[in-house]
């Protein structure tokens, strides 16, 4: 038995552990902080919540499958957008121990909630979702799109290819940059309360 196939880990990550996970690594990333936020880690950050807010103008949820913008290059684009803001917060704070916890625990994560979601997505658009996984990475994207010809045998209506800021406000996209913003200025102002305090290496 492999950790992908564990039924206990299974249990663990079901229903919304992935948002109380996402919490808990909050507080750690902010308490574990080590330096002020480094460009390179901000900008992978930003370029994560970017991601979601791309996303987040193409999703219809279960009333058109999305096919496309982020969608064309991978099946999960708001969860690797999390990861990636995940990813960029650790490494421009020094804190490559969370990192290392940080992939593993997101990737255990993620593997069960889209596996729970692959499972139910059929329901609601037949063979269509079927004919879009095999065009489709599940995680890691393709850097080039599908023809969009083989992606409108999935999906045809037009909208679906076109980014909608009122699609993107009603799944509250700009809550990505929100937190964009309050993990890089927390782990900012703990640092400097940290060196103010003078026991910012302890």
């Amino acid at each position: 038995m492999s950790l992908l196939t564990n039924p206990a880990l299974k249990k663990f990550f079901s229903g919304r552990r992935r948002f109380q996970l996402a919490w808990v690594f909050a507080v750690f990333l902010i308490f574990s902080a080590r330096q002020y936020p480094s460009i390179p880690g901000i900008i992978l950050c930003f370029a994560g919540a970017t991601l979601r807010f791309m996303a987040s103008g193409y999703l219809r949820k279960e009333a058109k499958l999305a096919v496309g913008g982020p969608y064309a290059h991978t099946r999960n684009p708001l969860y690797l957008g999390t990861f990636l803001m995940a990813l960029g917060a650790t490494l421009s704070v020094g804190a490559y121990g969370l990192t290392a916890i940080m992939a593993v625990v997101f990737f255990l994560n993620y593997h069960y909630v889209i596996q729970h979601e692959e499972a139910k997505l059929p329901s609601y658009f037949g063979e269509a979702y079927h004919q879009y996984c095999n065009l489709v990475p599940r995680f890691l994207p393709r850097w080039t799109s599908p023809e969009r010809s083989e992606l409108q045998r999935i999906n045809p209506a037009p909208e679906v290819y076109r980014f909608s800021m009122s699609l993107a406000n009603q799944n509250r996209a700009f809550e990505a940059y929100a937190s964009f913003v309050a993990l890089i200025a927390g782990m900012a102002v703990l640092v400097l309360i940290k060196t103010r305090l003078g026991f910012l290496y302890l």
